[in-house]
């Protein structure tokens, strides 16, 4: 428990700092979104979509982190409570890459449209 502990805290603390200080939202309301994405100048948009692509690749990152020690758990182990909390953690990784990937489409096509 104390493995889990030690890695998972550091990636959800990477998580929220790339979440907050980078200007980046996966909760922002996609309506929220699409409006402010019409009034961002060219560089904006692009500083933003930059922005949203790092952080996608981090958690990528730490997704393949997880599978990798997933990986390693023995076959016998796969249904304790390590293997359900990694799992849960990727679970929570894709539903955010998820998010960041659809409001990174609509300033994507947004910076299209200007550019």
């Amino acid at each position: 428990m104390r493995v889990i502990t030690k890695f998972i805290f550091p990636v959800l603390i990477i998580g929220l700092i790339l979440a907050g200080c980078g200007g980046v939202s996966e909760t922002k309301p996609i309506s929220e979104v699409k409006a402010e994405a019409k009034t961002m100048s060219v560089d904006r948009l692009k500083s933003t979509v930059e922005k949203y692509q790092k952080a996608i690749d981090a958690r990528r990152t730490d997704m393949k982190k997880l599978t990798d020690r997933l990986r390693a758990i023995p076959i016998k182990d796969l249904m304790g409570d390590e293997a359900k909390k990694i799992k849960e953690d990727i679970e929570s990784l894709n539903k955010s890459v998820r998010a960041l990937a659809e409001r990174l489409r609509i300033y994507s096509a947004e910076l299209r449209d200007k550019a």
